[in-house]
């Protein structure tokens, strides 16, 4: 009988032993969507000028001058050139979110007080001022984004992010060169 309950109680504590141990497989998906504030701060900010892109993109779209053609090899116009950043950054955006959402960062629907004073001030603009407005904020934005994703890729914590946005990089200056020389053309 002594061997029993001496047997039970070794089975028990073996049971609760292992019942206490701190199994960190429980809690890999934490571990690996653990996000610093720096990519944290990389994701938000992407996302917002992100946003940004392609909301005036489509009042491009909509308001951009269609028969202005820049000497280039391929003709751009304002139009184009805003549908290029709604196509471009869209497919951006949502690879962003999905890498976001894997790190359980929730990305806001609404751009920042200082975006969306941009995008009011496009919202009032017609013909020329509309063109010269859009184009002058595409380049500094680009500029901005391109500063944002090189700091990530470089000093980035996160090496997926880091990846994804070094992967971002050639289009993003790509971006800022047809901007720039539309820039040059319409002054």
């Amino acid at each position: 009988m002594k061997k029993l309950n001496l047997m039970i109680w070794l089975s028990v504590m073996v049971f609760i032993a292992g019942a206490c141990k701190d199994d960190d497989d429980d809690n890999q998906d934490d571990v690996t969507n653990a996000v610093t504030d720096k990519d944290r701060n990389f994701i938000l900010n992407a996302a917002d000028g992100g946003m940004f892109e392609v909301m005036a993109g489509q009042m491009a779209v909509t308001k951009g001058d269609s028969m202005y053609n820049m000497v280039m090899t391929d003709s751009m116009s304002v139009r184009s050139f805003g549908q290029m950043m709604v196509t471009d950054h869209t497919t951006a955006n949502n690879e962003l979110k999905a890498l976001a959402d894997e790190r359980q960062v929730t990305i806001p629907t609404t751009l920042t007080t200082a975006k969306q004073q941009k995008i009011d001030s496009l919202t009032a603009a017609s013909g020329q001022a509309f063109n010269q407005m859009y184009i002058k904020m595409m380049v500094t934005s680009h500029q901005e984004t391109i500063n944002l994703f090189q700091t990530e890729s470089t000093g980035g914590d996160d090496t997926e992010m880091k990846t994804w946005a070094s992967g971002k990089l050639p289009t993003l200056q790509h971006h800022l060169e047809m901007a720039q020389m539309m820039q040059d053309s319409i002054q």
